[in-house]
């Protein structure tokens, strides 16, 4: 399954599958590589300033471990995690990538982007929150 409809930022929800009680809590300290985030290198427990979400809730649903949760960019945004648009992560996601998206191996960036099509993936950006317990407690609620 894929992403389908035009999602819009001003009125349309993003999703993450996560854990049934809470949503996993960001550091805004970790390596802060775009591909590493969504390649999933180091799998499960590794430290990111980033949270996955989707534009469809069935496309996050296949990441829930329990539950799928949702918030809408103008709430994260109040409360100073950036948004990272589809659009603006497959713009990165060119050659060896550009920004945040640069990386050694230029396949990787080229898998990466194929998962930012396939999921609708847009990351919120914790890098600049100062409680990213709390702001996640905020920010998210269960579908």
């Amino acid at each position: 399954m894929t992403a389908k409809k035009k999602w819009k930022m001003s009125k349309d929800p993003l999703y993450r599958g996560d854990a049934k009680d809470t949503v996993c809590v960001p550091n805004p300290k970790a390596d802060n590589s775009i591909v590493r985030h969504i390649m999933y290198f180091e799998g499960p427990g590794r430290e990111t300033p980033y949270l996955s979400t989707s534009e469809e809730y069935e496309l996050a649903d296949n990441f829930s471990n329990g539950s799928v949760w949702r918030t809408f960019v103008k709430i994260a945004k109040k409360e100073s995690v950036s948004h990272i648009s589809r659009t603006q992560l497959l713009s990165l996601m060119k050659g060896n990538g550009k920004g945040k998206a640069k990386w050694p191996n230029a396949f990787e960036v080229m898998q990466a982007r194929r998962y930012v099509e396939q999921w609708g993936e847009h990351l919120l950006d914790f890098r600049n929150v100062g409680n990213p317990p709390e702001i996640t407690k905020k920010i998210f609620l269960k579908s």
